[in-house]
């Protein structure tokens, strides 16, 4: 990602029209709605302290108007389960873990300007309805440009919500920052707006399932190179911030800051990436540290100059030689062996202990090819994935030198052997739709065994898109984004995810 597109000015996007991804055919927008959300009370309706429950309150959430709280009080501690639909949402349920005298619910995933029924009732083998209140959800900001569902076959699709945040093309458009959630029917069901002083872009946001937060690094414009602000963030469901990196004065790609890569390990510790000036050599090296950003470990390029020796550069034209340019970093769950993937050079595996390369994946790397293929390594790719199981391998494949088209490919390899085979690709030739990203991009596994890919970084004549992918070369969902003759919103990454959320009928969502 260049830094250059982080030195922008902030507008408000109009949004005029939505544009088919795949026709250029433009397409209504979703409703717009007319009215904001409220606060209710114990009302007349409302079972008083004799009745089953008291003290029942509806509050509107400030930070997100797509969610409520609900509170009341039992006479005895009881458990209870809340479920919340309107006429147009089918909504969802959820329950409580222990039985209590005094309960709390966050209500969430709710579309834009609805009413919506809450029912309570108690949890036990013959539930009783205890009482029902309403609420109605409010109008998301006008910061959120609202993509446009173009497929969605929803019996081969992954349930679950999408997280990603957006970009803005040509450089002089932006948006505050800010990331969302659509469901499977292309609706904004979730948002977080951060409130950081100057221009930024919340990134690489990653759902914690454990703790059912939120972590992202933030993006910041060089105009905040001498405003000290934080770097990350984890938040809640509810949008409040539970923690924040220390306040450095820095901005995206400086050599004290981060850039494409900013994660939370399972040791709770944070990785990324930094940038390396060295003359006019730009280098990366890799950084783990606590959340007090105090060093734990690192490694760089220029560490192993006996293994890297031979530096050559994206475009000899340019005055600054990009040479390793690592758009990923993680690590196993151990914290044994350190990935990274400078796109120009292959996919490496290194050992963290002794900081030795242990093999490299790609072009003159050290696994030999059984597949045939006219081009059977990644050539500029973004965002690999290692299989659960440890033996395969997912890119999504830029293809920016060798094909000048994208591509999603998976390998099966074996470090025993040290070979590799093509297991799968797709680059949408068979739907007459081939594309090519020369920059961003993504491709996840899914639980279903679909694949999840981020069409990245495309030209103006299409739009960047989130589609989900089946094994035999199908798209069953796809999201598009905005484009008009203003301006287009780009996607770097996204993830999608199953949230803390059933439905109604007692099915996980």
């Amino acid at each position: 990602m260049s830094n250059l597109s982080l030195v922008l000015k902030i507008v408000v996007l109009p949004l005029l029209f939505l544009i088919s991804c795949e026709t250029g055919v433009s397409v209504p927008s979703h409703d717009t709605p007319d009215s904001g959300y409220e606060e209710i009370h114990d009302d007349d309706d409302n079972p008083s302290e004799n009745g089953p429950l008291y003290n029942l309150e509806v509050t509107a959430n400030d930070k997100n108007v797509l969610s409520c709280r609900l509170t009341f009080s039992t006479h005895e501690k009881r458990k209870t389960f809340v479920k919340y639909y309107s006429e147009k949402h089918t909504g969802y349920k959820i329950s409580e873990e222990t039985a209590k005298s005094d309960h709390y619910f966050f209500l969430w995933g709710m579309y834009e300007n609805l009413d919506y029924k809450i029912e309570v009732h108690s949890d036990e083998p013959e539930p009783e309805l205890l009482t029902t209140t309403e609420f109605h959800s409010g109008i998301i900001p006008d910061s959120i440009v609202k993509p446009y569902l173009l497929a969605n076959e929803r019996e081969l699709v992954q349930p679950g919500f999408v997280l990603f945040s957006q970009l803005a093309e040509p450089e002089s458009v932006e948006m505050p920052p800010v990331i969302f959630m659509v469901d499977t029917n292309g609706f904004v069901v979730w948002y977080f707006e951060h409130d950081i002083a100057g221009y930024a872009i919340i990134s690489d946001a990653d759902y914690r399932e454990d703790t059912q937060t939120i972590f992202a690094g933030i993006q910041k414009g060089f105009s905040m190179q001498d405003t000290p602000a934080e770097e990350g963030i984890e938040i809640d469901l509810e949008g409040n911030i539970l923690w924040k990196s220390k306040e450095i004065a820095s901005y995206y790609y400086a050599e004290n800051s981060w850039h494409h890569d900013y994660r939370l390990l399972d040791d709770g510790t944070i990785l990324f990436i930094q940038v390396v000036y060295n003359d006019k050599i730009v280098t990366d090296r890799i950084v783990n540290v606590d959340r007090d950003y105090n060093e734990l470990w690192s490694w760089g390029y220029l560490d192993s100059l006996d293994y890297f020796d031979n530096i050559t550069c994206a475009d000899d034209e340019n005055e600054w030689c990009d040479w390793t340019h690592t758009n990923t970093a993680f690590t196993d769950p151990e914290k044994r062996f350190l990935y990274i993937n400078p796109r120009r050079l292959g996919f490496y595996k290194i050992d963290m202990e002794t900081k030795e390369i242990s093999w490299k994946f790609g072009k003159n790397g050290d696994f030999v090819m059984l597949s045939e293929h006219e081009f059977p390594w990644p050539d500029y790719p973004h965002d690999p994935k290692i299989r659960n199981d440890g033996k395969a391998l997912l890119f999504y494949d830029n293809g920016w030198d060798e094909r000048n088209y994208s591509r999603i490919i998976e390998y099966i390899f074996d470090e025993n052997s040290m070979t590799a085979e093509i297991s799968f690709e797709f680059d949408a030739s068979d739907l007459d739709r081939k594309w090519f990203a020369p920059a961003f991009g993504d491709a996840d596994y899914l639980e279903n065994g679909n694949i999840f890919v981020t069409k990245g970084k495309v030209g103006p004549q299409e739009n960047s898109s989130l589609f989900e992918l089946t094994r035999d070369g199908k798209i069953v969902w796809e999201l598009c984004t905005v484009q008009n003759d203003s301006f287009q919103i780009e996607i770097y990454n996204a993830e999608k995810f199953v949230p803390p959320l059933e439905f109604p009928g007692n099915t996980a969502i």
